[in-house]
């Protein structure tokens, strides 16, 4: 994964969870190997639909704690404060 892929991939899936969307693998928009390696940094939370292949299969539930922490700590990186 690209170091510019986590926040660009956490940032989405955030706003899609914002407005109700509990998107598959295949819907977020982003590659399985993103969503997996969000997963497996326990960045993101998954849901199991219990049938479908897996791009169909698993929903993203939700990001969790670490994830929003992540995106936070990118932003201030990015837009430092001109004090």
């Amino acid at each position: 994964m690209k170091d510019n892929d986590k926040p660009v991939a956490l940032i989405r899936l955030r706003d899609m969870l914002y407005f109700g969307v509990r998107p598959t693998v295949r819907e977020c928009g982003c590659s399985a190997e993103i969503v997996q390696a969000l997963f497996k940094e326990q960045l993101i939370q998954l849901g199991d639909k219990k049938f479908g292949d897996d791009p169909d299969r698993f929903v993203i539930e939700e990001i969790l704690p670490a994830g929003h922490s992540f995106i936070s700590q990118q932003h201030a990186l990015r837009n430092p404060r001109n004090l």
